[in-house]
């Protein structure tokens, strides 16, 4: 190999490995409100994320389900189901601002869809 391809062989390898690099310094913002969510008992997650859920106009009479979704953008999803209710996207904010969503309606938003688990069937009453 002679000296004068010593610099383009630099270059491709350096090309090739950037991308790689860039992947690995995007850290997903700390988001305080979502940790202490995050480390409460199921009880108490479960009133919280009912209690976002109310606060912004939509109804939840009991949380069934919840679960700490995905990050999105500068937010990190979580996903609740209510009964009666339906299940619900809750995005809070690194500085605590929470926006929920009907999951129905994340396809037409354009936000992503809420990995849930199967609805119980319900049970009959005698």
């Amino acid at each position: 190999m002679t000296i004068a391809r010593l610099p383009l062989l630099i270059a491709m390898i350096g090309a090739i490995t950037a991308p790689a690099a860039a992947q690995q310094q995007i850290k997903t913002p700390p988001n305080a409100f979502s940790d202490r969510l995050a480390s409460l008992s199921e009880l108490q997650r479960h009133a919280a994320l009912r209690r976002a859920i109310l606060d912004s106009g939509q109804y939840c009479k009991r949380v069934e389900w919840s679960a700490k979704q995905q990050q999105y953008k500068n937010l990190v999803m979580w996903v609740a189901r209510c009964n009666p209710g339906g299940d619900k996207a809750v995005y809070i904010g690194p500085d605590g601002t929470v926006q929920v969503r009907d999951c129905k309606e994340a396809a037409t938003l354009k936000l992503p869809a809420c990995r849930v688990p199967p609805a119980k069937p319900a049970t009959a009453r005698k």
